[in-house]
């Protein structure tokens, strides 16, 4: 069975019109576990604000030993959600399933189940909405002709809170703190945005902003900080699995940067980076004042704390540290496409989830972690060939699934460290994934809580 991945806010990842190309096989790929963004303190108001990652909390490691905390059997379970208060198990509608369930986290006992076939007639499949607001759980469901509907229901009992359709030549977008986005692209060379507070004040606006025909992409959103950042799933390239492409300020819509469509950009801290399709890099503070300008080859910037690092592509590849203040370059790292031919991944929401770790799957599985300040990193060759995916997990480890595609061998890995871990739990399970710091296993209708 395919691996469940994670990708970070993503209520589904469909075609872009013009700009998403395709994520490429993840043979001969890079992955390095990294964010977007970082907290923590003032700089004076001369500077833009960076803030610096805390030096006394050093990044989690995995745990020696990983156990089954608990199993339940639960027919026709589909998509696993995480919520506050519960693992919400969506049926699988292929299967005949048609219950909502939440069950306990503590034990995995069944808080309340609720028949909703009724809601989803007419759908084929419906897929998790992450991240979602507390007191609240989300679904999209698709029709046979990719018409979607979102739903969204309570986490106390498992009634409906609200439906909204998607309209044609409309695209739909929650963010975990439940607003909505909705972005209107039936006007030729231009689009409009708008956003409501709720999926039950879907038709309230609280702002609409028009933008040129670039920003026209099938998006997920997440807020943080007073602004929100669009991004498309998918895209190819070195860096991530997916690319931010526009950052507004959240209470009025309008953008950091005037003419802010980006090709890539990331914060790190309060300064905004990034560049058009073929143009320098930028650096912007919050307020959307240029700071510098960079005529580094196309590639991506991604941010790590306090720490800038980007990486060129090309089949020359290089991964620069640069000065997010003033984007002067600090270190230079230079490897060749054979040594790291492939993607990289940009998976981990924070700096304390993990560490920034490179893995190299072929001819055979190497990982490291990289030095953001310094571009060092040392690879421990692991002689494990086929991998078929990566799972960032809890303590920085990666979960990989090897040999056979359709029945593949689960290994874990510390990256930069030799051996593997907790290789007897995993051959219990053939399907896992992560729902914010928790690990879940399933096999067939059982489901399992690994800790």
């Amino acid at each position: 069975m395919k691996a469940v991945t994670h990708s970070p806010n993503a209520a589904a990842s469909p075609a872009s019109r013009w700009r998403l190309r395709g994520a490429a096989a993840l043979m001969g790929a890079v992955l390095m576990t990294t964010s977007c963004w970082g907290t923590g303190s003032e700089t004076p108001s001369s500077a833009p604000t960076i803030p610096s990652s805390p030096e006394s909390s050093p990044p989690p490691t995995p745990p020696a030993r990983l156990t089954t905390a608990w199993e339940v059997t639960v027919t026709g379970s589909g998509p696993l959600i995480g919520a506050h208060e519960g693992l919400v198990v969506a049926p699988d509608l292929a299967t005949g399933g048609s219950k909502l369930r939440m069950l306990n986290w503590a034990d995995g006992s069944e808080v309340w189940s609720v028949d909703i076939s009724g809601d989803l007639t007419g759908f084929e499949r419906p897929e998790k909405v992450s991240d979602m607001v507390s007191g609240q759980v989300a679904l999209w469901a698709k029709t046979s002709q990719q018409r979607r509907s979102l739903f969204v229901y309570s986490t106390a009992d498992g009634s409906l809170i609200g439906r909204l359709d998607e309209k044609p030549e409309h695209y739909l977008a929650m963010a975990a703190s439940g607003a909505i986005y909705e972005m209107d692209t039936s006007n030729e060379g231009s689009v409009r945005i708008s956003r409501a507070p709720s999926v039950k004040e879907a038709h309230t606006k609280q702002w609409s902003i028009d933008l040129p025909e670039e920003a026209r992409e099938w998006f997920w959103v997440r807020e943080h900080d007073g602004v929100t950042d669009f991004c498309v799933d998918g895209q190819a390239g070195p860096v991530h699995e997916y690319a931010c492409y526009l950052s507004v300020h959240t209470d009025d819509g309008s953008p950091v940067v005037k003419d802010g469509v980006w090709h890539r950009s990331a914060w790190v801290g309060n300064v905004l980076v990034g560049h058009k399709e073929n143009g320098p890099l930028k650096g912007f503070d919050q307020h959307g004042k240029e700071l510098w300008t960079s005529e580094l080859q196309d590639g991506y910037p991604l941010g790590w704390g306090d720490d800038l690092v980007y990486v060129t592509e090309g089949t020359h590849r290089s991964f620069v540290g640069l000065d997010p203040a003033t984007g002067k370059e600090l270190w230079r790292r230079d490897w060749d496409e054979g040594s790291f031919p492939g993607l990289v991944f940009d998976r981990t929401p924070s700096p304390q989830d993990g560490p920034l770790s490179v893995f190299v799957p072929s001819p055979s599985i190497r990982t490291g972690v990289l030095d953001p300040k310094t571009g060092q990193v040392d690879l421990v060759d692991h002689q494990i060939t086929k991998a078929h995916d990566v799972i960032p997990t809890f303590g920085g480890a990666l979960l990989i699934p090897t040999g056979d595609y359709y029945a593949p061998t689960w290994i874990a890995l510390d990256p930069g460290k030799p051996g593997t871990l907790w290789d007897d739990v995993l051959k219990n399970y053939d399907t896992y994934a992560t729902l914010g710091d928790r690990l879940m296993a399933s096999k067939g209708d059982r489901i399992a809580l690994l800790a």
